[in-house]
């Protein structure tokens, strides 16, 4: 395992020790050791984690944007287009106070990126009525090049439905931030079918070696984001469970407890991590014939990184709630959550040690991620068509917090970085933009919503009206 000592500093992974790691991975790892918590299934999930969802989308786009009631007839959900999101969080309050991220920079770390990733966020864009995006891709190649995209092979389609997702989410809340799209690309054989013969189930020793690669991966990401553009927030859409990175056991993840202060560095340089807990529930199908098993996904479980959880939406056809929002949990399936086996309980969640005991606690705040009720992108690379999907997932509320971190920065005219403190106190003050969420749970073995925090909503959800002027307000300056 390679562990980069200090990212801040600018050392990196050596992509040639992460090429051989990659090469070294039976064919059903699929190469990288981490899934998206979102969309569709990855090639890396099967190996090494359990974080890539059932397809949250409808496989025939529509043409045009659908009206809820289109929606209902056709997918028997609600879908919800930008304006009424955008509303339903306060953000429209923000946009009027000319509070859209300008200045600010929000990076996502993605596998794939489509060919027409920057015309459908253009047409998102104008159909939304927001403005033209800021756009950059930087795209790295750990194994020595990329594999070119192709929409035909449904494992980089998904990744791409990913990227797509995650950049019009930024744009949706802050229309005015730099997006980064940073691309740690995988060869070929990363999206090849398994040879014939090859176990459907791997090893727990493959499963952990692919779940080093993925992490790796990862930090490379970050580290390439942070040297490069210093951006106010990085999201991450992708997840490796704690029990397979600890090779099928409930022991701690001994790999990712050692990247933990090369995240913590990150953070305190100024840069706020967010990521996603998975959308399997509190107990994702991990391990030997992929049984239930209590987990949570890394990083999201890292006490450096904001972990966001998934929550439901309860709309009109304007955007106002006609109900309290509840935790995400339908047929596509269910918000991460539980308590850590890797780290302990950090000292932002002493205030909450009834619930979460001696570890880590997931999620730290949730935001819109049900797949009843998906946020609506464009996409113009699918087989079946150009046109807009309802896409859910936690993946989606990762970048939409991300989003708002860049918000706050601009009102605060720094780089926040930490926000955990901030955001554990806020929950307490009746005027502090954090809702309590009382209702759902997050699936079978997991968790249920109730007052106060709670390890399927964490500390609820956002107005983000009030939330962004208190971060800025808040948080105090690094030194």
């Amino acid at each position: 395992m390679i562990i980069p000592s200090s990212l801040p500093q600018r050392r990196r992974l050596a992509a040639a020790s992460v090429a051989a790691l990659i090469a070294a991975l039976p064919a059903c790892a699929g190469g990288a050791g981490a899934g998206r918590t979102g969309t569709v299934s990855s090639a890396a999930a099967r190996a090494a984690s359990s974080m890539s969802a059932a397809p949250t989308a409808t496989p025939q786009p529509f043409r045009h944007v659908p009206t809820q009631a289109v929606c209902r007839r056709v997918l028997g959900s609600a879908c919800y287009a930008a304006d009424a999101v955008r509303r339903a969080y306060g953000v429209d309050k923000l946009d009027a106070a000319g509070i859209t991220g300008k200045g600010r920079t929000v990076v996502v770390w993605e596998e794939v990126v489509p060919d027409t990733l920057r015309a459908d966020l253009e047409t998102f864009s104008t159909t939304m009525k927001l403005p033209l995006p800021d756009l950059t891709v930087d795209r790295y190649a750990p194994a020595g090049h990329i594999a070119p995209f192709d929409a035909q092979n449904a494992r980089m389609a998904g990744a791409a439905l990913e990227t797509t997702l995650d950049t019009q989410m930024v744009h949706m809340l802050a229309p005015d931030a730099k997006i980064v799209v940073t691309q740690i690309g995988l060869p070929e054989h990363a999206y090849a079918s398994p040879s014939p013969g090859t176990p459907t189930t791997p090893s727990a020793q493959d499963a952990r070696r692919a779940a080093a690669v993925g992490a790796a991966l990862i930090l490379d990401g970050i580290a390439q984001s942070v040297r490069n553009h210093r951006p106010d927030a990085i999201s991450i859409s992708y997840g490796i469970e704690e029990y397979t990175a600890a090779g099928d056991s409930q022991a701690p993840a001994e790999g990712l407890l050692a990247f933990s202060p090369a995240l913590a560095e990150v953070v305190a340089s100024g840069t706020t991590l967010t990521a996603s807990t998975g959308d399997f529930g509190a107990a994702p199908p991990v391990g030997p014939g992929r049984e239930r098993v209590r987990s949570v996904s890394w990083p999201a479980s890292d006490p450096s990184v904001l972990a966001l959880g998934g929550s439901r939406l309860h709309l009109d056809a304007e955007g106002r709630r006609t109900g309290p929002d509840t935790v995400w949990h339908d047929r596509a399936g269910a918000t991460g959550g539980g308590p850590s086996q890797t780290f302990a309980r950090p000292r932002y969640q002493d205030r909450v040690a009834d619930v979460v005991g001696g570890r880590r606690g997931t999620p730290d705040i949730s935001m819109d991620g049900s797949a009843s009720g998906g946020t609506l992108v464009y996409q113009g690379f699918l087989p079946a068509g150009a046109g807009w999907l309802p896409v859910g997932g936690t993946s989606e509320a990762a970048p939409m917090f991300a989003a708002l971190v860049a918000l706050a920065n601009q009102e605060a005219g720094r780089r926040l970085g930490a926000l955990h403190e901030a955001l554990y106190a806020l929950a307490g003050d009746p005027h502090g933009g954090v809702i309590d969420i009382t209702e759902g749970d997050n699936g079978p073995y997991g968790f249920q919503a109730g007052p106060g925090y709670d390890l399927a909503s964490g500390l609820g959800t956002v107005d983000a009206s009030v939330l962004v002027p208190q971060l800025a307000a808040r948080v105090r300056p690094r030194r």
